[in-house]
Formats: C-alpha cells, sequence, structure tokens
C-alpha cells in the first residue's frame, strides 16, 4: 500500500509538479522579466592562392596549393532577466564547413563533424546597488585588447568604474573531468580603472570614449608540467574622443619569470613592452592607421632573459593577413603563424612593428569601400636563422567593398599580400632562399543580425 502511494506521489510529481516548477521559473508573479534573443548568422567564402609564400611543387607538402572554403556560423545570444539578476547564453554554431558536413558521416571519419557547437559565453549577472558580479564563462578584455581578449571562465566585480576580475583561461593541457586536480591550469587576476567603460561588443573593434584606462592583469600558467609562469602586465592609456575624432593610445609594461623555461632549465626573466596607437577621423569621408609595437627578445634564444611581449593576437588594425581578421575570425594571419605559441598568448622573439592607414569611400546611401595598406617589419634579425637580413614581414593590400543596410551587413575584400624575407623563415618550411610568391587572398561575408 505504501510503494503504491509513493508511486502515485511520484507520478504527480513528474506530471505536474516539474511543469509548475518550470513555468515559476519563468513566470515569476513577483519580478519583472524579459527574455531577449539577438546575435546573427553569416555565411563565407575564402580562397587563397598559398599560404607559405614558396613557389615549391606541391610534391613535398600541401604547402604551394591553392586553399579555399566554404561555411555559415551563427552566434545567437539568449538573455533572461529576472529583476536585478540575468542569465546570458551564447552559443557559437560553427564553423559549418560545406565540404564537411554529411550527416551520414560515422562518428570516426575525419570528414564528420556535420556542425560544431561551442558555448562562446555562458554566465549569470546580479546587478546590486553599489556593484554587480558576472559569473561563468564570458568575454573579457583589457581597454586595447593587446594582452587579454579571450574568452575566460570566472567571476568579474564591477564597483563603479572599477573592475576586478580573478577566471581560468583556457590552455594548451587537456584534463578529463576526473583527472582535473586544478594543478597544471592557467589562472588570471586583474584590477583595471577605466573612466568611460562601453560594454564589449566580440564583433566589431574596441570602441571608446574620452578618458584614462589604467589595469594590471597576472596571469599564473601551470600548462607546462613542472615550469611554471607567472606574467603581470600594466595597461594605460587614453583616449580621446569627440563626434568628429577619436585618438587611443595604450601602452603595456610586462615583466615576470618562466621557471625552468631557458637553457639548461635555467629560469627565463621576462621584461618586455608595447605601444599601439589609433586615429580615426569620422564624418562623412572617414579615415584613420593604426601604429603597434611589441617589443622584441635578443638575437640569441632561451638564455635567461626574455624581453618579447606577451601578446593576445588582438589589435586595433583593420589588416587582414597580417593581424587578426575581424571579418571572418578564422585566426590565420601573419603575427600568429610567427609567434611561439605560449598557452593562449603569442611571443614573437623578433619583436612586431605594424602600420597601417585606411579610408572610407562612399558611393551610394549602403555602399563603401574600404583600401586599406599595411605593412609589418621584424625589430631584430630572426632568432631563427640570422642568415636572413630582411626585416620585413610583408606589405598588405586589402580593397574591402561593403554594403550596410539595417540588419544586412555584406563584405568583399580582395586581398594582396607581398611576404618580405622576415616572413619566409617562419612560414617556408622547405626553402625560404627561393624567389617568394606574393598571395592573393579573396574572402566574402554575408551576414544578418537579429
Amino acid at each position: 500500500m505504501k510503494s503504491r502511494k509513493r508511486r502515485i506521489i511520484k507520478i504527480i510529481i513528474k506530471t505536474e509538479f516539474v511543469p509548475l516548477l518550470i513555468y515559476l521559473i519563468f513566470n515569476p508573479p513577483a519580478y519583472s522579466k524579459d527574455l531577449s534573443i539577438s546575435g546573427y548568422f553569416q555565411n563565407f567564402a575564402i580562397f587563397k592562392t598559398d599560404k607559405d609564400t614558396d613557389p615549391s611543387s606541391s610534391i613535398y607538402e600541401p604547402s604551394g596549393q591553392t586553399s579555399g572554403t566554404l561555411g555559415t556560423y551563427a552566434e545567437p545570444r539568449l538573455k533572461l532577466t529576472i529583476g536585478s539578476t540575468s542569465a546570458v547564453i551564447e552559443p557559437l554554431l560553427g564553423f559549418n564547413l560545406w565540404s564537411r558536413n554529411s550527416p551520414f558521416s560515422r562518428p570516426d571519419e575525419k570528414g564528420g563533424n556535420p556542425i560544431i557547437f561551442f558555448l562562446r559565453q555562458l554566465y549569470s549577472e546580479t546587478d546590486f546597488q553599489s556593484f554587480s558580479i558576472r559569473a561563468g564563462y564570458q568575454y573579457f578584455s583589457d581597454p586595447i585588447g593587446i594582452f587579454v581578449r579571450h574568452w575566460i571562465g570566472g567571476a568579474n566585480f564591477k564597483i563603479n568604474k572599477f573592475r576586478i576580475f580573478i577566471g581560468q583561461i583556457p590552455d594548451q593541457t587537456f584534463e578529463g573531468v576526473l583527472s582535473n586536480n586544478l594543478i597544471n591550469d592557467n589562472y588570471i587576476f586583474s584590477i583595471d580603472f577605466i573612466q568611460n567603460r562601453l560594454e564589449e561588443d566580440i564583433n566589431v573593434l574596441p570602441v571608446f570614449r574620452s578618458g584614462v584606462f589604467i589595469g594590471l592583469y597576472n596571469i599564473l600558467d601551470n600548462s607546462v608540467i613542472r615550469k611554471p609562469l607567472f606574467l603581470s602586465t600594466l595597461v594605460s592609456g587614453y583616449s580621446y574622443d569627440t563626434e568628429n575624432l577619436n585618438i587611443t593610445i595604450g601602452i603595456a609594461a610586462q615583466g615576470g619569470i618562466g621557471f625552468k623555461r631557458a637553457e639548461n632549465l635555467q629560469s627565463e626573466n621576462i621584461i618586455s613592452g608595447a605601444v599601439e596607437l589609433s586615429f580615426v577621423k569620422k564624418g562623412e569621408n572617414p579615415f584613420g592607421g593604426e601604429v603597434m609595437i611589441l617589443s622584441p627578445d635578443n638575437t640569441k634564444y632561451r638564455d635567461n632573459i626574455n624581453t618579447a611581449f606577451f601578446y593576445s593576437g588582438k589589435s586595433l588594425s583593420r589588416t587582414i593577413i597580417l593581424t587578426e581578421d575581424e571579418i571572418i575570425f578564422k585566426s590565420d594571419n601573419i603575427d600568429l603563424n610567427i609567434g611561439e605559441k605560449t598557452s593562449s598568448f603569442q611571443n614573437i622573439r623578433t619583436g612586431f612593428f605594424l602600420i597601417d592607414i585606411w579610408t572610407d569611400i562612399g558611393f551610394s546611401e549602403n555602399w563603401k569601400i574600404t583600401p586599406v595598406l599595411g605593412g609589418a617589419f621584424s625589430l631584430i634579425n630572426s632568432p631563427v636563422d640570422e642568415s636572413l637580413l630582411g626585416r620585413l614581414f610583408g606589405v598588405e593590400i586589402s580593397p574591402i567593398l561593403s554594403y550596410i543596410k539595417e540588419k544586412l551587413v555584406f563584405n568583399l575584400a580582395n586581398t594582396i599580400f607581398i611576404p618580405g624575407y622576415a616572413s619566409t623563415v617562419f612560414l617556408n618550411s622547405i626553402n625560404p632562399y627561393k624567389k617568394r610568391e606574393f598571395i592573393w587572398s579573396i574572402e566574402t561575408s554575408f551576414k544578418i543580425i537579429f
């Protein structure tokens, strides 16, 4: 009799209580609520004549062949607000490459993975009267993004114009759930002040209002077993912003120690710096330019001092091959390919000097073309092969055709990259002394924002 009553109670709970609980969660009578859905769909096409600038026959390796792909990805964003608390879910559905999308493929096939699913952001945020707390996996950046501009799990405390962040950065060490002991992980602790903070937007270049910014960002990287890295970076600067002009300058000073990371298991002391300057003239005929300098290491590789800047791979530059492409985030650019990857950062031992200029030329209400001219140089001879005396990484010419109307954005970028000897050291694995082939790349993006 008792067991029968228990079964009846379980049935009632399953059929009545659970739906009622779900209803009360999403329809709380005592709180105001709001559910917003936003995001975008993007179709893209990419074609590139080459990647390593080496004219050697493709019989040696895939280098020398053309490359290209077609695909789609989407980034919907759901935000549920109940009173002063909100929850955000932001998945990334892509890159869904058309050439690999086969619903009939076996899980062990290389051509499988019909669609890739990532959670770019998943967090909750509570806004108190004097401060707010955002906890979960979230987008986090320093003011100019030169050191930290990643998706990070952690807690973000905002108190007026101050922000304290404690979190865990994804790194190159993979651990299962049961074997994860938190020892070989990458941690961040930071505190910063931004006079006029704007809510970050991961789909566009950073935007600033007039004011100063300063922050200290500390990294403890344990991803290399028994060789921890401690890194502290001070980022400061000023942004001047009016209706017709924006000038932003940021300076980063970096110091730290990499235990047992030099020759003969010696510790590597880190003292480096970076500068970034952005100039934008607004109005009917806008134009602008960017300069970024990352300090180099000396020509002796792996001695006990490293003066090369640990770099996020992000910048304010509008170049497409020389730096990260903001049209399609494919992460296949020169500054990432020439850097030594250290967990989630790039360490470019040659240093990196980048300069670019651009202008917007509008020829109708919705159409415009944006020519971008950029060049990048090493600040020392390459420590990989000092016999190559070239300092030029390359010159990029990128006219970008755009159509923008309300929630629809179309981009067509036609890029020519003329490589220098400094880039061939890193890109050519067969014979960097051969004639260097220029790269022609075309990419198109059709984005619908909702």
